[in-house]
Formats: C-alpha cells, sequence, structure tokens
C-alpha cells in the first residue's frame, strides 16, 4: 500500500481546521484537490476515515486512530529533508498562548527560539485557556501557554509550570488605598470575566479572604480592566504581567499582594512528534524568566 504524502498533509489540515475548505486553505490547494486527497487515502487505507452526512464531514474512529500515524509519516519526511541540519529544529509549530503571555514574555521567547532555528516555522494563535486547552486536546494546536487549570486536564494531556506572577491591587495613580479592603470600599470594583479561569481565581481568593466585591463592570480581557482603572472608573486585582514593562503607564499603579500569584503553564499531548520541539520551547522559557 502507497500513500502520498500530500493526501496525509490534506488529512491532517482538515482535522485541524474542521472543514474542506478550511484544509484547501491551509496547505493552498483547491477544495476539490483535498477533496479527491482525502478519498484517494480513505482508498488507500481500506477503511472508512469519514463520518459523511448531507451537510457535514467528521473524522469516524479510524479516521481518529491514524492522526498520530500521519504525523509520525510527516515528521520523518521533514527529518530526512532536513537531514544535514545537525542540531537545529525544522518543520511547523503550532501553539496557542493566552493575552497576558503574548504582550509579556512571549516576544522575547519566540525571538530567541526563531534566532536559533530559523527554519522551524511557528504559528501563533490566541484565545481563553480553556478554550486552548480544548484546541491542544483535539490536535489543532501543538502545545499552549495558559493559566493553569482549576480542576483536572483531559487524559492524555500533560501540563508544565513555568512560572509566577504576582497578583495585585491595581488603582489610577490619582488614588492612594492603601488596603485591598479600603480600595473595594471606596471605588467600584472592575471584575476580570469571572467565567474565565483567572476571574474565577481570583474571584475564590476574594471569598476566602472574606473581601466583598461586587462587579460595577465585568471585562474579558485585562488591557480593558486597565484602561478602565487608568480613567479613574474603578480598582482591579489583576496579574503583575512577567516581562510586560509597568513604568511606563505612570496613570496606573499596582500594590502586590502577599502570597497572592498565579501559575502559568504550558499544555501538550503526552506523546505526539513535536515532543523535542516543545522540550526545547520550555528549555528557552526557563531560561528566560529564570525559573528551573
Amino acid at each position: 500500500m502507497t500513500v502520498s504524502l500530500r493526501a496525509l498533509q490534506a488529512f491532517l489540515a482538515f482535522h485541524k481546521r474542521g472543514t474542506i475548505a478550511g484544509a484547501a486553505e491551509e496547505i493552498h490547494l483547491s477544495a476539490a484537490a483535498v477533496s479527491a486527497q482525502l478519498k484517494l487515502l480513505e482508498e488507500r487505507v481500506g477503511v472508512p476515515l469519514f463520518l459523511r452526512t448531507k451537510r457535514s464531514l467528521a473524522l469516524s474512529p479510524d479516521g481518529l486512530r491514524l492522526i498520530p500515524i500521519a504525523e509520525k509519516m510527516l515528521s520523518v519526511q521533514e527529518e530526512l529533508l532536513h537531514f544535514s541540519d545537525f542540531g537545529s529544529l525544522h518543520g511547523r509549530l503550532s501553539i496557542g498562548a493566552i493575552n497576558t503571555v503574548l504582550v509579556g514574555i512571549f516576544p522575547a521567547v519566540l525571538n530567541r527560539i526563531k534566532r536559533e532555528n530559523p527554519k522551524l516555522k511557528i504559528e501563533v494563535s490566541s484565545g481563553l485557556s480553556s478554550e486552548l486547552v480544548s484546541k491542544v486536546e483535539a490536535g489543532a494546536l501543538d502545545a499552549a501557554v495558559i493559566n493553569m487549570p482549576p480542576y483536572g486536564l483531559p487524559s492524555g494531556l500533560i501540563i508544565h509550570p513555568l512560572y509566577k506572577e504576582p497578583i495585585a491591587l491595581v488603582q489610577s495613580a490619582a488614588t492612594h488605598y492603601r488596603t485591598i479592603d479600603e480600595a473595594l470600599q471606596k471605588a467600584e470594583y472592575i471584575a476580570l470575566n469571572r467565567n474565565t479561569w483567572l476571574g474565577r481565581f481570583i474571584d475564590n481568593w476574594l471569598s476566602s479572604a472574606g473581601l466583598s466585591a461586587f462587579p460595577a463592570m465585568e471585562l474579558s480581557s485585562q488591557p480593558a480592566v486597565l484602561a478602565a482603572v487608568e480613567f479613574e472608573l474603578g480598582v482591579s486585582i489583576l496579574p503583575v504581567i512577567r516581562g510586560q514593562v509597568l513604568s511606563h503607564n505612570r496613570r496606573v499603579s499596582y500594590t502586590k499582594i502577599e502570597g497572592f500569584q498565579r501559575i502559568v503553564g504550558l499544555v501538550e499531548r503526552q506523546s505526539h512528534v513535536k515532543s523535542h520541539i516543545i522540550a526545547q520551547l520550555l528549555s528557552v522559557i526557563t531560561t528566560l524568566t529564570g525559573e528551573s
């Protein structure tokens, strides 16, 4: 049985994007060409790889079993193509990250790993921690940098703690509240969305500390919260982002809360063909953050 690498590329692109059109865009082929490659692959493998209805196409159980095999075959091809590039990473890495990481340490991390591995292509996407974990589990992302989950991860996933960030009372520099209790009594509270892992983590801490906080606003991103605080619309409680220079905005002040921190981690599947690349990424993050 001979299986073309183009058919495997089309198969993995369909798995990643979920539609024929998305797969076509991913590998720069027409939708008709992708459909033909998927049909050819199914014929060569000899088992139904897809569940078809009039309106949808999805992977069958056999199709899901084929994913790691297809990844290995394409990985071997990459190794052969770059056989002479000893010591340098190559291929494609798709990684997700929460927004606070993207504006914090991640630009420096990406700069370092791309300088050391110029033939490595890195695709970066952003999202909420829960969304990114689902994409890693589905194989749409190779790994993701997230807030530590408030509960156990799905089986088959592992998480590497990366670094800690202190959490602080954030207020306008025009105000001078000395304690969280005073700030919450005298100013409006601007909460990070409590449906997110971090927002829930902060809300749970407030409850455990016996502090009453009734949000006047509940916003979905840390930059939006900071903008509201800057213009004296209230106070908030947020992480001090690792790698982000805070001194450029002198209209906001941070008072770190003793013993209150969040942990940022990297999640990946327990077994996948790009684990050696993720290991290098982890090493770069550890070096730049000084964590071990």
